[in-house]
């Protein structure tokens, strides 16, 4: 059976309700099945009655809604700021030379206190799914080749000391040894297990997004990801360079992946695709990465941002091509019989 094909878009940094539906519109006439509307700290301070009405819009439009944890606590994707670090010191991850960082650590149980707060106020704003977006530690270079550490990683918290000594019976090193990594990858499995379970116990779809590069900081082994219970869709974001020659290849490669390992474990398989960023005059690097992806069988497909993001510092060079370049895409898309 052909997987019917969902398509949408990322929507952010507008939260007049009248003023959204205009773009709301211009979506949807783009071919979009969703949206993925952003709920960042900001939102749920000021503006959870403007974004239940969004959401509202949203739906009275034919869209599903998917509500993203832009920038909470910086622990998820997102370019806003995290007011909760701000006020809650405890709650920051500690870096190897004992820095307090500006990041929630998902271990910290006032992070997660906060995070049921920030799924109850998903539901009850009317969302369908909530995409757990890019969850990881703080993301610091890495060096390439065998016995290379870093010269910084994260996180020795109080909370992160108590667990891995929970575990392993010993103190938490100071260097990134391999069981720290194993330690820190199965600290994010278990936060996003637990993200999930609690989505699903307020009665909504969940999905996932892990970070397209090999780190410390996040999920190597997707696996572990992909085959927990309570999930539903599974994704990343291999976004390409300006410039970058192999592009669709590039994409190719992560969309088998997914889909892999998504055919293993009975979940849907979701891919982003490139939308900021773009130089002018590389647009066709779009339908491009949309063509590889759909070769490898990925059905649904998301862009960041709307209209080549060109309300912020990311923009696409050329917004225009760039939201002309994926709705022709999306459109000829649903042409399509398979």
């Amino acid at each position: 059976m052909v997987a019917p094909l969902k398509l949408g878009v990322s929507y952010y940094g507008n939260r007049i309700p009248w003023r959204v539906k205009e773009d709301l519109q211009v979506i949807r006439d783009a071919g979009c099945t969703y949206v993925v509307h952003t709920l960042s700290e900001e939102d749920l301070e000021f503006y959870e009655g403007a974004m239940a009405e969004i959401v509202r819009l949203s739906h009275e439009l034919g869209l599903e809604v998917w509500l993203d944890p832009w920038g909470v606590g910086q622990a998820f994707g997102g370019e806003t700021y995290s007011s909760l670090i701000a006020k809650h010191l405890p709650l920051r991850q500690v870096n190897s030379l004992g820095e307090s960082l500006p990041i929630a650590c998902p271990n910290q149980e006032g992070f997660r206190e906060y995070l049921l707060k920030w799924i109850q106020a998903a539901r009850k704003c009317g969302a369908d799914l909530l995409f757990w977006d890019e969850p990881h530690f703080m993301i610091y270079p890495e060096p390439l080749g065998e016995n290379k550490e870093p010269k910084l990683w994260a996180c020795r918290c109080g909370a992160c000391e108590k667990r891995f000594k929970n575990l392993q019976g010993s103190q938490l090193p100071e260097r990134l040894t391999d069981p720290v990594r194993a330690f820190k990858e199965e600290c994010l499995v278990e936060f996003t297990r637990w993200l999930c379970d609690e989505t699903k116990r307020a009665g909504l779809k969940t999905g996932v997004c892990l970070l397209p590069f090999e780190s410390s900081s996040t999920v190597n082994d997707w696996a572990k990801v992909v085959r927990i219970p309570s999930l539903d869709l599974f994704g990343t974001d291999p976004y390409w360079r300006p410039h970058q020659p192999d592009a669709a290849a590039h994409v190719a490669r992560f969309a088998r992946r997914v889909k892999e390992l998504c055919d293993e474990f009975k979940k849907e398989p979701q891919l982003w695709i490139l939308n900021f960023n773009i130089p002018k005059g590389e647009e066709s690097a779009i339908p491009a990465a949309i063509e590889a992806a759909y070769r490898e069988g990925i059905r649904n497909f998301a862009a960041w941002s709307y209209y080549g993001a060109s309300y912020i510092k990311l923009r696409a060079e050329d917004p225009d091509a760039v939201w002309t370049t994926l709705s022709a895409c999306y459109q000829d898309l649903m042409k399509r019989k398979s």
